[in-house]
């Protein structure tokens, strides 16, 4: 006799957030928690545990029951991580159910007013004319602003000089003092000094333009079109080997969750682009991006902090 499948959910959940309270990942799992609740009709304790880039958050995720009660946000840097580390102690692929894309922020290349460029082909000219090439910072390494570094500096055949840092907000800080002239910046973050002109937009590393800077163009368009556009996405997993029914009851109600207009409203004053699909469609782009990844990071010999 077949089995009856356990009713999902049957407990409270629990939302691990792998960083500290405040940031994007944050305020995104508990913006989705406080209407996911009364969805399932369940508790939701978001539960912030940071540490070793999102390490040790996504490893309680990877080693819990899986039966779709304990679920994680990340980022694309998770993915970069089986090339930076091969200590990890979980496998993204196997340890991990993919349940649904929230969406991204688009990263765009930033400069200091004192930086002698305001277009592409401008900061291509000053990167080149520079002994030694042009410094640029992001929130760290393998994030996706580093890996757009690393990318459009071998696309553009220019030299880029990764300083890394060890969150968004201090990186931000040392651009618009003038510390540092470029950054690769998830848009959330420089927007408002954009606006106040004391940051200048070069172009977006997406492969769209954003309503937020509708007048700048992204890379492709402005000449770089060997180079895989680069976003910053966040997403929803749970553990592997949870029930497919338990992820799709989660993946149906996150993602009309995000087609909630006030829900839109919330995101979009964070610069946040909603995405949602199918697991198998975050599965796609994880594989995806891994790759991509995982080649950027063996030529340009980046390692783990």
């Amino acid at each position: 006799m077949a089995q009856t499948p356990a009713p999902f959910p049957a407990k409270p959940l629990h939302f691990i957030v792998p960083f500290p309270p405040g940031g994007t990942l944050d305020v995104l799992a508990r913006s989705v928690s406080n209407e996911l609740s009364p969805a399932l009709g369940q508790t939701i304790v978001v539960e912030n545990r940071p540490g070793a880039s999102g390490v040790i958050g996504a490893e309680a995720v990877a080693h819990a029951p899986a039966d779709g009660h304990t679920l994680v946000i990340v980022s694309n840097t998770l993915v970069t991580l089986p090339a930076l580390r091969s200590d990890l102690p979980f496998d993204i692929f196997k340890d991990f159910a993919p349940v649904i894309e929230l969406g991204g922020t688009p990263t765009v290349i930033t400069v200091h007013p004192s930086f002698p460029a305001r277009d592409l082909k401008e900061f291509i000219e000053a990167v080149r004319k520079a002994p030694g090439g042009v410094s640029y910072n992001s929130p760290g390494i393998g994030s996706p602003p580093h890996i757009a570094g690393e990318l459009l500096a071998r696309a553009a055949g220019i030299a880029l000089v990764h300083v890394s840092y060890r969150g968004t907000q201090p990186a931000v800080s040392d651009l618009v003092a003038g510390h540092v002239p470029v950054m690769m910046a998830p848009l959330n973050a420089v927007l408002p000094f954009i606006a106040q002109k004391r940051l200048y937009p070069i172009a977006l590393t997406d492969a769209a333009r954003t309503k937020y800077l509708p007048d700048v163009p992204t890379l492709h368009e402005a000449g770089i079109a060997n180079m895989p556009a680069v976003t910053s996405w966040f997403a929803v997993l749970t553990t592997g080997g949870t029930p497919p029914p338990a992820v799709a009851r989660l993946n149906t109600e996150i993602g009309r969750i995000l087609r909630d207009p006030n829900v839109q409203e919330r995101l979009s004053a964070q610069t946040f682009e909603i995405k949602g699909g199918s697991p198998q469609e975050l599965a796609d782009l994880m594989r995806r991006d891994a790759a991509i990844n995982a080649k950027v990071v063996a030529e340009a010999k980046i390692r783990a902090e």
